[in-house]
């Protein structure tokens, strides 16, 4: 057999022996095997879960729906009776059952991940039901008297349609005022009835909007200063129909709410503080600390952790007093910084301009710290005067998802002398960026996630981020002066106290007086404030538990990565990764780091 010949017949030999060894492997291919036909089924369920969930947010939420472009939910107000608790039940039930009857072991951790999480959400709220969350609605913080008047400053006004659509929601007033009632009524039916102080001021608030003059009102405002978009016969005739509306629906309903307040509700409300004295006892305030937390923990292994913490920031407290050469021991130190005036602004617009100018300093610094920032832009406002006085400090709003509204960082301008310099950069600093503003925004810009996703807000999560970027400032060029070192400390103490307080009154049956003495002596707080922060968490056990929980874990993470990475560690590239997917129970945010760590390690050795 001459050369060429041979080759000739070696390549075939060669041919039939590759396609002998490829037929099995493409028998394999064509043939899915019963675990990924398994996976694809489970996930293929999932994802319709996933969008009845999200599906049922909307359908519920006519305002989460409008933020999320359905117009059509811009004419609506949500139901809050004992029907739609009902059928709310049924339907977070349902949803249950049916991840329940699915094997989560076949799916990639990820994916398993993300349907534990929704089971969480399902559970909890199930749970939240069961104890009675739902029969104390109204709270200085909390009621159609606090968000009803602040509707319009959610919404665009820019053609006739959207003041039309506004007009719509408060013709429905009446009605979710008598649904608010109906769950009210069976609540005192049941025995769950609020401690009285969680409603003093809340009189006062319905007030402010029942006065003659349906102009003078909250709800009129978008009225008031009309587009000059709209024509002059389609303006006269909207301002004559508000003034009606206002008038002859929304007033005698908050006339209503009044009248059942004074005379049925807050006559009977306890002078009790503690939430173990509803009729569901230890198992409200249980479910309270895992709701806000995503941990298992309980009050006393929180209530131990604060007191560690306070003792801990104390004594750095106590180096910034010998820093500045204070003489006096810390309770002077304290009564020296609620007392000097050169701690304070004398005009609510410079508050306002002092934390601007803090934001616009942050946001230039922020590159340093993140890889990706957020589209949504955010501004600084006043909280309402209606609300001020029994608000907190300040507060964030986001942006809606369709970029309508910018996010906004609300300050309390009211009473200035509770508002010290001092705590401003730190202030700014949680709320706005690297804080609240960005976490939330960057999270509702997130794709390639189940939508529920970006609406979902973990507290231990959302706050424990918040606190967490309050130690950011010193990098980012904060906290030089010494004051305000002080400042951020006592924020830091402040979140601490909490735990000693929170499970104080919930756990071990503090009286208000108590708790109130306890952050004197350990925080540079105004009275103001504590006061009201005491009020808060009466009327909201367990909240204030999740700031310094998850601030802890999100320290503990920045600790282990910079340890076991060293100097592969990339604070940027670890920021973006933890805000990447949003918010998620502390255990699920610990695996995901320490994935990423892993993962880290093993690209450099590679």
């Amino acid at each position: 057999m001459n050369s060429s010949k041979r080759i000739v017949v070696l390549l075939c030999l060669g041919l039939i022996l590759s396609l002998l060894w490829l037929a099995p492997g493409r028998m394999m291919a064509q043939e899915s095997s019963p675990h990924s036909d398994a996976q694809k089924s489970t996930l293929q369920s999932l994802d319709e879960i996933y969008q009845q969930y999200w599906d049922g947010l909307l359908a519920d939420s006519p305002l989460m729906a409008s933020r999320n472009g359905i117009r059509e939910a811009d004419f609506h107000l949500p139901h809050c009776g004992t029907e739609q608790q009902a059928k709310d039940l049924e339907f977070h039930f349902n949803l249950l059952q049916g991840i329940q009857s699915l094997d989560l072991s076949v799916l990639a951790a990820s994916a398993r991940q993300q349907a534990q999480m929704l089971t969480r959400i399902l559970e909890i709220h199930i749970e939240g039901v069961r104890i009675g969350l739902q029969y104390t609605p109204v709270s200085q913080r909390r009621g159609p008297q606090v968000w009803l008047p602040m509707l319009a400053s959610r919404m665009s006004f820019e053609r006739t349609r959207d003041h039309e659509a506004y007009l719509s929601r408060l013709k429905q007033v009446p009605r979710y005022i008598d649904q608010t009632l109906e769950m009210l009524r069976k609540g005192m039916e049941l025995g769950f009835l609020p401690p009285a102080v969680t409603l003093e001021g809340v009189i006062d608030q319905i007030t402010s909007q029942v006065g003659s003059d349906p102009q003078q009102t909250l709800f009129y405002s978008p009225f008031g200063s009309m587009p000059s978009t709209i024509s002059e016969q389609d303006r006269t005739r909207l301002q004559t129909l508000a003034q009606a509306v206002i008038g002859d629906q929304v007033q005698p309903a908050f006339r209503k709410f009044k009248d059942f307040m004074e005379t049925d509700y807050i006559p009977l409300a306890r002078d009790t503080f503690a939430c173990l004295y509803y009729p569901t006892g230890s198992d409200y305030y249980g479910h309270c600390i895992r709701r806000h937390t995503t941990t298992h923990m309980n009050a006393m292994e929180i209530h131990k952790i604060g007191q560690s913490e306070v003792a801990r920031i104390r004594k750095q407290m106590q180096q910034v007093i010998a820093e500045v050469e204070f003489e006096g021991d810390f309770a002077a130190f304290i009564e020296h910084l609620r007392t000097d005036s050169s701690f304070y602004h004398d005009d609510p617009e410079e508050l306002l301009r002092g934390y601007r100018d803090i934001c616009k300093r942050a946001d230039a610094m922020l590159p340093l710290l993140f890889g990706r920032l957020p589209r949504a832009p955010y501004g600084v406002r006043k909280i309402p005067d209606f609300e001020a006085p029994r608000s907190t400090t300040a507060y964030y709003r986001p942006a809606p998802p369709d970029g309508s509204q910018p996010g906004w960082f609300y300050a309390n301008t009211h009473d200035l002398k509770s508002r010290p310099r001092y705590e401003m950069e730190a202030l700014a600093l949680h709320e706005a960026v690297p804080g609240h503003h960005l976490q939330l925004a960057l999270q509702n810009e997130l794709k390639n996630l189940p939508r529920w996703r970006t609406t979902t807000h973990f507290t231990a999560y959302t706050e424990g981020w918040g606190l967490y970027s309050e130690s950011l400032g010193e990098a980012m060029g904060f906290y030089q002066d010494p004051y305000s070192r002080f400042g951020q400390l006592s924020y830091q103490m402040w979140r601490a106290l909490r735990l000693v307080v929170d499970t104080g009154i919930h756990h071990l049956g503090w009286s208000r007086q108590q708790a109130i003495d306890v952050m004197l002596e350990n925080s540079a707080l105004s009275i103001k404030n504590i006061e009201s922060e005491i009020d808060r968490y009466i009327s909201w056990p367990g909240q204030a538990l999740a700031y310094k929980i998850g601030e802890l874990v999100i320290q503990e993470l920045v600790q282990n990565a910079r340890s076991k990475l060293g100097q592969r560690f990339d604070i940027r590239s670890f920021h973006d990764h933890l805000l990447e997917e949003g918010s998620m129970p502390l255990d699920l945010l610990r695996s995901r780091m320490e994935s990423w760590i892993v993962r880290n390690l093993a690209a450099e050795e590679d």
